[in-house]
């Protein structure tokens, strides 16, 4: 009887270590991280590419006036805006009277555009900004548009190289793009040509309107019009970079004109959906998280003329803080 006690006891002590044994031996496997798996957020860090920049996006300015005898305004960038007596509507299209607030943000060089996603697109074709701006009245935070026929002003300094005729646009929600949020539809067939400030010697944009839309607006020409487009556009990144942790940004170096990249996940290469132009200099900015910091990051740059089958390859990146890079993009 004894011996038969004494098996049992050893029994079940027996099958309570194996248990442990192998209740140990789960808690081990579960715990071990895959190293390699890209999804793994012990090595594999998002990039929010607008939320990055957030700080260095330009600001919105806020001024007042009295709607009752008319004001200019003018931006920290340059654009003066003149809104005459009496033209400031509200919803019910009644005149508002006394001050009212105006909200100005000035997108003036490729570096605010892409801080902000507010580039130049339109559909599948970039064009080049000669000034952008997005404005807004208010009257107790209620939005108010103008009267028609009232000779609304604009004076926007010239943001692009050349003297060629410019067109008025006017920017809607780029439902298709996160990245480069403002899609333009051009709204004015009158060309606008460069003035000269003889006092500053420096050109500008000036403009009457018998009407004006509130909102994002841009003096842009569609300078690729006439050229001939390239057939295919990539951009490799090393080992490690992808949609998740990497992005690229493309500027064209003649040309006041940007666009963010996208990933094409079934190549795992970036690219566009905008046409390019053939023989045209670009340079293309590319980064990397490679941390949760905000400093903890890569990037490269390389400078390409295009050709009809353009593949950029970027070999490594090299380690930057988030205010270099903001000083690389800005001197792109």
């Amino acid at each position: 009887m004894k011996n038969k006690l004494l098996h049992g006891l050893l029994l079940v002590c027996l099958t309570a270590l194996i248990f442990q044994a192998c209740k140990k031996d789960r808690t081990v496997v579960y715990v071990t991280p895959t190293v390699n798996n890209p999804t793994n957020p012990l090595v594999n860090y998002s990039v929010g590419i607008l939320s990055a920049f957030k700080k260095a996006a330009p600001a919105m300015q806020t001024f007042t006036g009295d709607a009752t005898t008319g004001f200019w305004i003018t931006g920290a960038q340059g654009c003066k805006f003149y809104f005459p007596a009496n033209a400031l509507l509200d919803a019910s299209n009644m005149a508002v009277s006394g001050n009212v607030t105006i909200e100005l943000t000035e997108y003036m060089n490729k570096a605010d555009m892409l801080f902000a996603g507010v580039t130049v697109g339109s559909g599948n074709q970039l064009l080049e900004s000669g000034g952008m701006f997005y404005l807004m009245a208010k009257k107790n935070g209620a939005e108010l548009h103008l009267k028609n026929n009232v000779g609304f002003f604009i004076q926007i300094p010239q943001t692009n190289n050349t003297p060629d005729p410019m067109d008025f646009w006017n920017g809607a929600p780029n439902t298709g793009d996160s990245l480069n949020k403002i899609d333009w539809v051009k709204k004015d067939t009158v060309k606008i040509i460069p003035k000269k400030d003889s006092g500053q010697f420096k050109s500008y944009y000036g403009l009457q309107f018998d009407y004006f839309k509130f909102g994002y607006c841009n003096i842009d020409r569609e300078w690729s019009k006439f050229k001939t487009f390239i057939s295919k556009f990539r951009v490799k990144l090393p080992k490690g970079c992808n949609d998740t942790n990497s992005t690229a940004l493309l500027l064209f170096k003649n040309y006041n004109c940007c666009a963010w990249c996208n990933w094409l996940n079934t190549e795992d290469a970036i690219s566009t959906h905008y046409q390019l132009p053939l023989g045209e200099t670009i340079k293309v900015l590319v980064y990397k998280k490679t941390g949760k910091g905000e400093d903890d990051l890569e990037y490269a740059i390389k400078e390409v003329v295009l050709s009809d089958d353009t593949e950029v390859d970027f070999i490594g990146l090299v380690k930057c803080t988030n205010l270099e890079l903001e000083g690389f993009i800005k001197a792109l």
